[in-house]
C-alpha cells in the first residue's frame, strides 16, 4: 500500500533534482494519483481527474463525463456510453448551463491509499511526465537563447561535429559551423552562437556555431556596454570565418563615436573579441544612410578619393594606385566583404584611369560566396595540430 504523502515525497525528490515549477509538480501529482484511483476504484473506460485542494494536503477526485443531447441518443445519432457520457437532462441538474459537448465533473469519494499495482502506475506516470516537462522546459529555455551566446565544455569530437556539454542540453557544432583551423580540445570551455534548437527522442539538441556572421555581432552585443544600452546599434555584419569580418555600427546619441567605442581604449575591446575568434581581423566601420558614403566607409581601411552611384545597384569608387591593394585586400577579401556588408555591387577603379576596369576590382553581391572552405574546420584533440 502507498499513500499520498509517500508520493509527495517522491515528487519533492524529483523536483529538487529537475528544478521544476511548483504548479507543474502539482499537476503531475494529481494526474498520477487520478490514474491510480481509476485503476483501483473505477471502471477502465471512465475518465478520472485529480486536483490538489487549496490546502495542498489532499487530492480531490472527479469523474468526468461528456454531455450528450437526449434526442441524439434517442435517435441513435450518438451511441450512449454510460461510463463516458451523461444525458443533457441529467447534466442540467448538476449545472443548469450545461450544453451538449460540455464536460461535467462530479466529485468522487476521497481515497488516500492504493494497491501496489496502482501505486506503480502512478510512479510510472510521474517519471514519464517529469521527463516530458523537463524536456519541454529545457527546449523553451534554449529556444529563448537563439541568436545569443552560450558557454559550454567540449565533450566529444569526431569528423562530423564538435559536441558541447551545455549542462542541461547537448550542443552540436557541425564541421561547417566551426572556425577553420581553430583547435578544439575535449575539456575546453568556449563560447558559441545558438542558431537553432530541436527536440529529439530523450533529449534537446542545441545547434551551435562559431563561424556564423551573427556570432560576431552577438559578441559585440555581449561585450560592448554602449551596444547593450542601445547607445550604439549594429547595422550589419559580413564575415570570412577565421580570416576577417566587417561590422557596421551607428550611434543613436549625438557626440558618441560608434567606431571608437567598439574599438575601445588602445583597441582593447575589439582585440578581446578578435582573440575570441581565433585572431580574426575585425574592421569596424560607421554606418551611413547615404549609400555612397556607407560603401566608401565599408571599403576601410582603404582611403577612397570619390565615388558615384550607377544603375543596377552599383557603386563605382575611385582610389589612388597606392590604395588599390588595400581596397581589394588579399584575394579580394576587402572588396568582397564590403559588398556583402552593404548589399551593393562595388566597382573599384584608379582615379588616374577611371575608364579602365581593374582585374579583381568588381565585387558582385549576387556572385559572392565568402564562406571559407571548412575542410579542416574540426581539429581533434589527437591530431596534434594547433
Amino acid at each position: 500500500m502507498i499513500n499520498i504523502k509517500q508520493l509527495e515525497s517522491l515528487i519533492d525528490q524529483i523536483v529538487e533534482e529537475r528544478d521544476l515549477d511548483e504548479n507543474q509538480v502539482k499537476e503531475i501529482l494529481a494526474s498520477a494519483l487520478a490514474a491510480a484511483y481509476k485503476k483501483d476504484y473505477r471502471h477502465k473506460e471512465e475518465k478520472v481527474e485529480g486536483k490538489i485542494d487549496p490546502t495542498g494536503k489532499r487530492i480531490e477526485f472527479y469523474l468526468v463525463k461528456t454531455v450528450v443531447d437526449d434526442k441524439d441518443v434517442e435517435n441513435q445519432v450518438v451511441k450512449f456510453n454510460p461510463y463516458k457520457h451523461i444525458l443533457l437532462s441529467e447534466a442540467q441538474k448538476i449545472n443548469p448551463n450545461s450544453k451538449p459537448g460540455d464536460e461535467i465533473r462530479m466529485p468522487l469519494e476521497y481515497k488516500d491509499a492504493f494497491s501496489r499495482i496502482a501505486a506503480q502506475t502512478a510512479k510510472q506516470i510521474i517519471i514519464q511526465k517529469v521527463r516530458e516537462i523537463t524536456k519541454e522546459n529545457i527546449y523553451n529555455e534554449f529556444k529563448e537563447k537563439e541568436g545569443k551566446i552560450v558557454s559550454g565544455t567540449i565533450q566529444k569530437i569526431d569528423s562530423r561535429a564538435v559536441y558541447v556539454d551545455l549542462v542541461k542540453a547537448l550542443g552540436i557544432m557541425f564541421k561547417t559551423e566551426a572556425i577553420p583551423n581553430e583547435f578544439y580540445k575535449i575539456g575546453n570551455r568556449m563560447r558559441f552562437y545558438v542558431y537553432g534548437v530541436e527536440k529529439k527522442p530523450g533529449l534537446v539538441e542545441v545547434y551551435l556555431s562559431r563561424a556564423n556572421p551573427l556570432f560576431v555581432s552577438a559578441l559585440f552585443s555581449f561585450e560592448i556596454p554602449e551596444i547593450i544600452e542601445g547607445i550604439i546599434e549594429i547595422k550589419g555584419v559580413a564575415r570570412i570565418p577565421g580570416v576577417r569580418s566587417k561590422l557596421a555600427v551607428k550611434s543613436n546619441v549625438q557626440g558618441i563615436d560608434p567606431v571608437g567605442a567598439c574599438i575601445g581604449p588602445k583597441g582593447a575591446r575589439v582585440l578581446s573579441i578578435s582573440n575570441e575568434l581565433n585572431g580574426e581581423k575585425i574592421d569596424i566601420i560607421e554606418y551611413s544612410d547615404d549609400p555612397l558614403q556607407y560603401v566608401m566607409n565599408a571599403l576601410s581601411p582603404a582611403k577612397v578619393v570619390s565615388g558615384e552611384i550607377l544603375p543596377k545597384r552599383t557603386i563605382k569608387l575611385y582610389v589612388t594606385e597606392d590604395q588599390l591593394p588595400v581596397a581589394l585586400g588579399k584575394n579580394g577579401q576587402n572588396i568582397k566583404l564590403a559588398s556583402k556588408l552593404t548589399g551593393w555591387r562595388i566597382d573599384v577603379r584608379l582615379i588616374e584611369e577611371p575608364e579602365k576596369e581593374i582585374e579583381g576590382g568588381i565585387a558582385d553581391i549576387e556572385e559572392i560566396d565568402i564562406k571559407s572552405n571548412p575542410e579542416d574546420s574540426v581539429i581533434s584533440e589527437s591530431s596534434g595540430e594547433n
